[in-house]
């Protein structure tokens, strides 16, 4: 008995068209098809015969995954208060003096002015929209008919 099982298990492994002895074939196909058990843990019955080949394939179902955009709403715009320029209402406000900077504190920095358009690049440089040339300095940057360095980044200067 346990030579049967060898010789089914065998079978098993090779497929019905590479066998070589018509009795171990027949003897494999009326194995029944291969199921698992309810537990689904195991082979239902065993020895069993792998199932034929669906013609054609059917593609494996695989869960569609889509991940959701971040919120990008804007938070609602609060309108300010509107200030007459009436002699009596200025007079209510407190009388506003610019600060003398401190002792050892560095200067303040200026804001970063709007992005310009470059025309016209060369090797040496780019001129600006208003026809002043702009020089090349170290990679990335240029240098303005003032002294001032801007930053570049292709056709487009922020200084």
């Amino acid at each position: 008995m346990l030579m049967a099982y060898c010789g089914i298990a065998e079978a098993q492994s090779a497929s019905a068209a590479d066998s070589s002895r018509p009795a171990e074939r027949e003897a494999y196909a009326r194995l029944p098809v291969c199921t698992l058990s309810a537990d689904g843990q195991h082979l239902a019955v065993q020895p069993c015969r792998t199932a034929p080949a669906r013609v054609p394939m059917p593609r494996r179902p695989v869960p569609q995954r889509i991940d959701p955009l971040p919120d990008t709403r804007l938070a609602p715009s609060i309108p300010l208060p509107v200030l007459s320029t009436t002699n009596r209402d200025r007079s209510m406000l407190p009388a506003i003096t610019p600060a003398a900077p401190a002792i050892g504190s560095p200067a303040p920095v200026a804001a970063p002015s709007v992005p310009r358009a470059l025309n016209n690049c060369t090797a040496g440089g780019c001129n600006d929209a208003a026809g002043g040339r702009l020089n090349n300095a170290a990679p990335g940057m240029v240098i303005t008919p003032q002294g001032q360095v801007c930053s570049r980044n292709g056709v487009w200067i922020q200084c």
